[in-house]
């Protein structure tokens, strides 16, 4: 479940993410996360097949120039962009390699449709953002009912 612990880690400085719980509309908490990722750029959205024009790269090109901070070098960047994968969890593992290095990650947060949202966070930040079951949908496998980092170790 939804908790203002996890929204904040989510939109860190972003009071009216809170708004999401208090939302008096007819949607789920975990609908008002998604439109609120969305329109505020916060999360990306990516069809399940893959990502055109290394939109992985400019996301967190995008993310490290709204902070002020650098996650990898333009180097790094550059290889991840010509990377060549099968299936999109490869390139978000062979991301989060890179990220680590820098202490932060490319979360998955549960989708019910044929697309990924992605987001970048603090590893600190992984405990408190794996561990809610954010989807009640029985026919949502049970592990994709949470906030998943991609490794390498899965299964």
């Amino acid at each position: 479940m939804l908790d203002k612990g996890i929204l904040e880690v989510l939109f860190p400085g972003q009071e009216d993410a809170v708004a999401i719980l208090e939302g008096e509309d007819r949607t789920s908490h975990y609908e008002r996360v998604l439109k609120y990722g969305l329109s505020s750029g916060a999360f990306l959205f990516l069809d399940y097949k893959g990502e055109e024009d290394n939109e992985i790269v400019n996301y967190i090109l995008d993310y490290e120039f709204e902070r002020g901070i650098e996650l990898a070098t333009q180097d790094e960047l550059e290889a991840l962009g010509e990377l060549e994968y099968e299936f999109l969890p490869d390139k978000i593992r062979e991301t989060n390699s890179l990220l680590k290095n820098r202490n932060y990650g490319l979360f998955v947060f549960p989708s019910l449709g044929d697309y990924y949202a992605l987001f970048i966070s603090r590893l600190e930040n992984k405990a408190v953002l794996t561990s809610a079951e954010l989807l009640d949908v029985e026919m949502v496998p049970p592990r994709e009912r949470y906030i998943q980092y991609y490794t390498g170790t899965e299964v």
